[in-house]
């Protein structure tokens, strides 16, 4: 089998050792999983065909090799990094004692150290770092948490072919609720709460976009940290993906959801229809058509199930967004995936709807 033309990204420190964490030595999985639990959990992930860079500390790098089959060593590479050597470590002390001063309301502190935040928040950078060096010479690239495949083994298959689609301007992440520029009313009043908005387990997409999306990162921990607060990543990535819709390709769930929904939308209907809904509402035509598209794969799939007024209503929007973007083709993508789903399901009862998008697709010329 070829190589993946991407690069998968990943990281692994043991953040309760260098606190010296009350709870280091656990062997419980309360609070946060310990480390057994965390390297049994990340194997499914290691043995996996992609071309790979893991940042680490150089003790882990005998245990990843073990896990991780011979053959793919070749395109293994390791960065190590001590922790005063990561990006941005000057803000640390600051970040620290925003902490401390200013605490998130709804995070399990235990877990939610000031370290393991400003470790998360690395991701962006590692990206960067890695997107620039380019040691595979690949074309794409894509952080992976290391426990994801936990969760949801995606097949290799799936995840080249949801990797390879990613639009060449956009970086693809999961949103779980919509978030518009006028709900931040201040950073201070912002990061004061975890608000549910961004996952950061995975995006991906090529170089340029990838690397905007680290420096913008980059410069908004600097005015969180100049505005006393001391977010997650996931924080950091909901200011910055609304104020930038433009850079982002969205897929929506929960956090289980994070590989299950990334090629098609297989689950959380609860959080992505009232998501597109919302970004129908506000205009935000990209983030409709591609959200019906992902919806419609999952349909035709038989993986994804809405009511026959959901259905129209999002075959009905996601025409309406691509007519917008001046993008004919999208629609008849649309089109073809509603085809597919009436043939293989002649006696579903979508009659009416199934009369309804026919008449519009017709009037939109698709055949």
């Amino acid at each position: 089998m070829e190589n993946p033309d991407f690069t998968i990204i990943t990281a692994w420190y043991d953040v309760r050792e260098k606190e010296n964490h009350p709870l280091k030595d656990k062997t419980t999985d309360d609070h946060f999983c310990s480390m057994a639990t965390y390297f049994k959990s990340s194997q499914p992930f290691f043995t996996k065909p992609f071309p790979m860079v893991i940042f680490t500390e150089p003790r882990f790098e005998t245990l990843i090799k073990e896990a991780r089959p011979q053959e793919l060593h070749q395109i293994t590479r390791f960065i190590f990094k001590n922790y005063d050597e990561l990006p941005y470590y000057n803000l640390y002390d600051k970040f620290q004692e925003n902490h401390h001063k200013h605490e998130v309301k709804n995070l399990d502190k235990t877990k939610f150290t000031p370290l393991y935040k400003f470790i998360v928040n690395q991701k962006p950078y590692f990206v960067k770092e890695v997107a620039q060096m380019n040691p595979f010479n690949t074309s794409r690239f894509a952080w992976m948490d290391l426990r994801l495949h936990s969760v949801y083994d995606m097949s290799v298959e799936n995840t080249i072919e949801a990797i390879q689609t990613i639009p060449s301007n956009k970086v693809k992440i999961m949103f779980q609720s919509y978030l518009h520029p006028s709900d931040i009313w201040d950073r201070f009043d912002f990061y004061s709460w975890t608000r549910g908005k961004v996952a950061a387990g995975f995006f991906g997409g090529e170089a340029k976009p990838l690397i905007e999306f680290a420096e913008l990162c980059q410069k908004e921990l600097y005015e969180a940290v100049k505005a006393q607060m001391a977010p997650t990543d996931e924080m950091i990535f909901a200011f910055v993906t609304a104020h930038n819709n433009h850079l982002f390709q969205p897929y929506v769930g929960e956090y289980c959801d994070v590989l299950r929904n990334l090629l098609m939308t297989q689950n959380s209907g609860h959080l992505v229809l009232p998501f597109f809904y919302a970004s129908n509402g506000r205009g935000n035509w990209p983030f409709v058509a591609d959200l019906a598209e992902n919806m419609l794969r999952g349909i035709s799939a038989c993986r994804f199930g809405i009511s026959p007024g959901e259905l129209y209503t999002v075959i009905r929007c996601g025409f309406l967004a691509f007519h917008r973007l001046n993008e004919p083709e999208g629609s008849q993508r649309l089109f073809t995936k509603f085809q597919q789903f009436c043939e293989t399901h002649p006696d579903f009862p979508y009659n009416e709807t199934r009369e309804e998008i026919f008449k519009i697709a017709q009037e939109l010329g698709l055949s």
